[in-house]
C-alpha cells in the first residue's frame, strides 16, 4: 500500500511540476509578447470586443435592460477592483507601521478607505440606476 501511495504522490508531484513550468513559460512568453504593439493588440482587441458584446433577450430589449446588462458586467469588476485597492492599502498600512512611518500609515489608510468606497459604489450603484420605469 505504501508503494502505491508513493507512486501516486510521485505522479502528482511530476504533474504539478510540469504544470508549474508550463505556466511560467506561458507567462514569460506573454510578457515578451506584450512588449510589442502587435502583442498588445492581440490581447486588447479580443478583450474589448468581448466586453462590448452583451446578450439582451427580447423581453429586456429596452434601455433599462441594456443598462442592467452593462451594470451586471461592470458591477462585480468594480467590487473586485475596490477590494484589490483595499488590500493594497492594508499592505501599505502594515509597511507604514513596520517602518514607523507616519506618512506611510496615512497613505495606507487613505488607500484602504478609498478601496472600500470603490467596492461600496460597485455594490450599490447597479441596484440604484433606473431610467424612471
Amino acid at each position: 500500500m505504501n508503494k502505491i501511495t508513493a507512486a501516486v504522490n510521485k505522479a502528482q508531484d511530476a504533474v504539478t511540476e510540469f504544470g508549474a513550468r508550463t505556466m511560467v513559460k506561458a507567462t514569460n512568453a506573454t510578457g515578451k509578447l506584450m512588449t510589442t504593439k502587435v502583442g498588445k493588440a492581440m490581447f486588447a482587441v479580443p478583450m474589448a470586443v468581448s466586453a462590448c458584446s452583451l446578450t439582451v433577450h427580447a423581453e429586456d430589449a429596452t434601455a433599462q435592460g441594456m443598462i442592467d446588462g452593462i451594470m451586471g458586467i461592470l458591477g462585480p469588476g468594480v467590487i473586485g477592483l475596490g477590494s484589490l485597492v483595499a488590500v493594497v492599502g492594508g499592505i501599505q498600512t502594515g509597511v507604514g507601521f513596520k517602518d514607523d512611518n507616519a506618512d506611510g500609515k496615512t497613505r495606507g489608510f487613505q488607500t484602504l478607505i478609498g478601496g472600500a468606497i470603490i467596492a461600496a459604489v460597485g455594490a450599490l450603484v447597479p441596484s440604484t440606476i433606473s431610467l424612471g420605469g
